[in-house]
Order: structure tokens, then sequence, then C-alpha cells
């Protein structure tokens, strides 16, 4: 890999020098950013980018500058990474490695917008709509968005779940997914094609479609979708076959694969069309504990072949994980319950910025995390007594949220049937508790959402237990995985040999969906690359899936349908290239002509 180069005190080709002269003409000149200090928090992800490929960042304002401005970039042949909430934990939407021509990364925060259709059943949302912002518009009218909780809470958007596949928390719901979308698709000849697929009538020509988009000039009302989907209608079924020996979601699920859908950056994504879900009326969380693993896995057997109604959602958490949460989480947890989601996605992009210069002053990298941490025991408890006891008395935990009344995993959620899920929820659980080791804690309101919160923010509470403690430990290695619905392993015991590599082991997961999030703290002289190749070969052996929700990224590798899928999508490899680990060579060629980069940064 090629260290960052400083392009400020550089010389840059004549070609990208009037590359860069038009796209501030576009977008201004303060919104293209060519310092590596301006750059950090939009180059820079989960992973470390490490190129010296990045020519600009642009932040258009405006859809019909987003299409002047891929247009530009295509002409000039640049490689363009587009980029909407880099919230993503695999470095999907951020520039890594070697490339053999230019890079220009296109942030859409700047091009929010939610247009409600036919009564807020559906809706259609631009680039930086978020789903935290889908909540709070949807929440007066009865309905809400796919995702309510995980992600929403650090600003994601929904454009971006829908390009990953994104899972999430909710049973009933399974992977972000649709057939409708507007894209912009670069051909075979290098321009750029805008595809309508919405089901709207936006007008003709390109730049007047996307202004009648933006502005919301068209008819609310269009036809429902019918033959085209909006969600995926299919995974309620999927998820209760617990017989199955296969994943119930993963990302290279190729029936999750459809345009926009699972196109991880290859396309550019002007907006989707998806549905809203009817707001439960009545809701009820239950704490469930147990030292035993299998009163785990009969429960969940148990209730997905029953009667009942899927469960909003099936949390699993493991004590290791509830103890660093408890006790590296509260500053996590406090900014969670009181902050939007967007003041939370400042707060990541101050964090970023402030490391880039940590690290120029050659600072302590670990120093805000430190800062933190020592105001944190001035802060509420990560969990409130209530439930703390019970999170640190016990080996295995369940979060289970049922709902009554519009309950999506009824085919008729208006008649009797969406009524007394509750009930029959709790009996069923508190009979099963009594027949297994363990106990059942009906949740208030206020302890039902302190438990959401804590574990959403249980994976950044990890985080920081291995930045405080690296010296302790060697590198930390998370996975994202899909168990077959048929699993009965899923308290995993890892090989002897692998055993001896690991110091300590961090597991949650979405346990109804077998989607488990897997961390590894190895001990100091383990090699992490090694290593992880003989856990993913124990994962293969497993016929296990990964990754499951966050998509491959930088970090695995997109098997034969996914890689085929972003070579239609994209033939000339000039988006995103590199993501699944493929080639990142202009037209997909096996190597890089590497002149052409060199070319156009010349000194």
């Amino acid at each position: 890999m090629m260290p960052h180069a400083n392009r400020s005190s550089g010389r840059l080709s004549t070609s990208l020098a009037s590359l860069l002269t038009d796209l501030s003409a576009i977008v201004g000149a303060t919104n293209v950013l060519t310092k590596p200090s301006q750059q950090q928090s939009y180059t820079q992800g989960a992973i470390a980018a490490i190129t010296n490929a990045v020519v600009a960042v642009v932040i258009p304002d405006s859809l019909v500058a987003l299409w002047r401005v891929i247009n530009l970039c295509a002409a000039a042949d640049v490689i363009i990474i587009a980029q909407a909430a880099n919230t993503g934990l695999t470095g999907g939407s951020t520039p890594y490695g070697e490339y053999d021509r230019a890079v220009v990364v296109i942030s859409m925060q700047r091009l929010g917008g939610v247009h409600l259709l036919n009564d807020a059943a559906e809706l259609v949302a631009l680039p930086a709509a978020s789903l935290q912002q889908l909540e709070s518009e949807l929440a007066p009218l009865g309905r809400e968005p796919h995702s309510v909780l995980g992600s929403s809470c650090v600003g994601a958007s929904v454009i971006g779940g829908i390009c990953n596949s994104s899972g999430g928390m909710l049973v009933q719901r399974g992977p972000a997914y649709t057939e409708m979308s507007l894209f912009a698709k670069r051909n075979a000849m290098g321009e750029f094609e805008l595809i309508n697929h919405l089901g709207i009538d936006l007008g003709a020509g390109p730049e007047e479609m996307l202004r009648n988009l933006q502005t919301g000039t068209f008819n609310k009302n269009p036809e429902s979708a019918n033959s085209k989907s909006c969600t995926n209608h299919h995974y309620q079924h999927k998820v209760r076959d617990c017989e199955a020996d296969t994943p119930a979601r993963f990302n290279n699920d190729p029936n999750g694969l459809y345009e926009a859908s699972g196109s991880a950056g290859k396309v550019i994504v002007f907006a989707v069309r998806v549905a809203t879900f009817a707001k439960p009326t009545q809701e009820q969380t239950f704490y469930i504990s147990t030292n035993d693993a299998d009163t785990l896995t009969t429960l969940r057997q148990q209730w997905l072949k029953s009667e009942l109604n899927l469960p909003i959602l099936a949390e699993y958490m493991h004590k290791n994980y509830n103890d660093i949460t408890m006790r590296y989480g509260r500053d996590t947890c406090l900014s969670m319950r009181k902050l939007p989601a967007s003041k939370i996605g400042a707060l990541y992009r101050l964090q970023t910025k402030i490391g880039y210069y940590l690290d120029k002053w050659r600072l302590p990298q670990t120093l805000p995390d430190r800062m933190l941490q020592m105001t944190g025991v001035f802060m509420p408890p990560s969990l409130p007594n209530s439930l703390a006891e019970q999170a640190s008395s016990y080996r295995y935990h369940l979060i289970i949220k049922v709902a009554d009344g519009n309950n999506k995993d009824d085919d008729n959620s208006n008649d009797n049937r969406s009524h007394g899920h509750i009930v029959a929820a709790q009996a069923f659980l508190q009979s099963h508790m009594q027949q297994h080791q363990g106990v059942v804690h009906l949740c208030t309101a206020a302890e039902s959402q302190a438990l959401l919160v804590f574990r959403s923010a249980a994976t950044a509470a990890m985080f920081r237990y291995h930045n405080l403690n690296h010296t302790k430990f060697g590198e930390l290695l998370s996975t994202d995985i899909a168990l077959p619905r048929n699993a009965v392993d899923w308290d995993e015991v890892l090989p002897i040999d692998l055993q001896k590599q690991v110091s300590k082991t961090f597991y949650l997961g979405h346990f109804f969906c077998h989607v488990m999030h897997q961390d590894y703290l190895l001990h100091p002289e383990v090699d992490a690359k090694k290593f992880k190749d003989e856990l993913l070969a124990f994962y293969d052996r497993r016929r296990i899936e990964y990754p499951a929700e966050h998509n491959v990224g930088h970090v695995y590798t997109a098997k034969p349908a996914l890689h085929t899928f972003y070579k239609k999508l994209d033939p000339t490899n000039s988006l995103n290239p590199g993501i699944g680990q493929t080639a990142k060579w202009k037209n997909w060629r096996s190597s890089p002509i590497k002149e052409e980069l060199n070319d156009e940064l010349s000194r």
C-alpha cells in the first residue's frame, strides 16, 4: 500500500487541476476538499484508509449538482467513491489501498429529504435521509421505517442500508431491500445513464427529473408497488424455518441483489422507494437470563415453530459484553439517550478529525477515550440497578420485545388476531423459564429503553476497552456471521489451537435470525491474518456465511454471485473498485497500469 500524500504541497496534472476547477464551479470551492486534514472524516472509516490517490472530497448540495459532478468525473476518467453517512463497519464507502486512477470521494451528507407516498404507506428517500429522520417524521403518523434500532442511533442512512443489504435487530423485516430506485449507472462506454425505476413520473431529461424529485414535484399517490417490491416480503416465513441448513440472511445471498439493493457503491443512487410499517399500539420487553445455553436454544426453536407472533426483536448478549458495556459504555449510553442521531454523527466526525491531529502531532491516539472514560465515572450507570444485577449474574441474556396491534407478522393486523400477543408471549416465556434455569424480568418502558440503548452501545464500549488496554492484547478481530437456521452450536467453542491464540471473546447478536457479531481479542504475539484465515476455515466447516449484514466492504471476499453482480452494474470498474476484495483496475483488468496514475498525480 502507498502512504497518504499531502496534496497541498504537490503538483497535480493539468487534467486533474482542471477537474478540480470545474468541480468547484458546480459545488463551490469550499465544498471541494483537497487537504488531508479536511478529508479525514470522509476518507477514514471503521478501518484505516491508507491511500494517496484521493484528489478531492466533493460535497454537492443538490441532486442536479451531484449529476453534474459524476459526469465530470466520468469525463476525467477518475474513480468515484460515493458516501452517505460513513457509518459502515467494513470500510465499504471509504478508499483503501492502491488504485490505478485518481479517486474522488463524493459525500451525500447535504442531500437529505423524504417524500411520503400513498398516505405514508411508502416513501421516497434521498441520499442523506437517515433512519432516525424517518423515525421522527413517521412517528406522528403511527408509522415507522424498516429499522428503528441499532444503526439508526448513529445516523445511518436509508440508502446506505439498501446498498449494503443491511439487516438489523428487527426480526420481522429482514434485510433492507427494494426493487424501486432512481440511480445512475456507468455504461461500458464510460458514460452515466440515469435509470428511473421508482414507478413515479418525474418528467423528461435527467436534470428535470432530479429537480422534480428533490422538490417533490410529482404525484404523491402513485400506483402502489404491486409487481415491484419495496421490502422483503418473504423473510418472516424464512426466519421461522429453523430446520433449514442455510442462514436466514447474509450479504452474499443472490436473492438480495437487485439494482440499488446490494450495490455497495457500484451505482450512484439518487433515491429509493421503500415501505413503511404500522407502529404497534402496545409493546412489552422481557429480559431473560440463564447460565444454560440450551435454555435459549430450545426457547428459540419452540417460539419459531409455534403459533406465537414473531417478536419485534430478540437480541442476545453474553456476560462478557455486559461487563465491559457497564464499565466502558456510560458516556455512549448517555449520548444515545439524550442526543439526536445527527449530533452523534457529528461527534463521530469530530473524533476522526481529532485523531488526525493527534497522529500529526505524535500524541497518543487513546487520549480522547481516556478523557471520556475518566469523566464517565460522573455519568449515570449504563443500566439501572433493577437490571444491572441480573446482567452481571448470568452468562447468557436475551432482550425480547413483543407487540400488540399492527404487527407485521400478522396476515391481517386489523382483526382480533393483532391483539393478545403480549399475554401469549409472557405466558410462554414464564412457563419456559420455570422449566429451565434462569429468570425472566418484565421491563418498564424506561427499563426497555435502557436495555436497547445498552445493546446499541456495546460495540463502542468493546472498542474502547481494547484501545485503553491495548498493551495487554494483540489485535482485535471482529466478525459478522450468519449461522444456519438449524444450528445449535451458537455458543461457540473454538478448536484448541484457536483457543490458545485468543485472550478474550465477546459475543452478541440477533438471536432469532441467528446472526452473530463476534469479537476476538488476540494475544500480543498472535499473527492476526493467520488467525483470521484459520477462523474463517472453522466457520466454513460449520456452514456459516459471512458477512451477515455489514456487507463485504474491504474486509470480506465477495462470492461469485456478488462479484458477477458488481461487474454487471459497473462494467468499467470505476465506482468503488476493490469492494469485496475484487480487482481495482480499470475495466476489471487483472493488473494495474500504474503509469496512468503516476502521470495524473505527477509531482
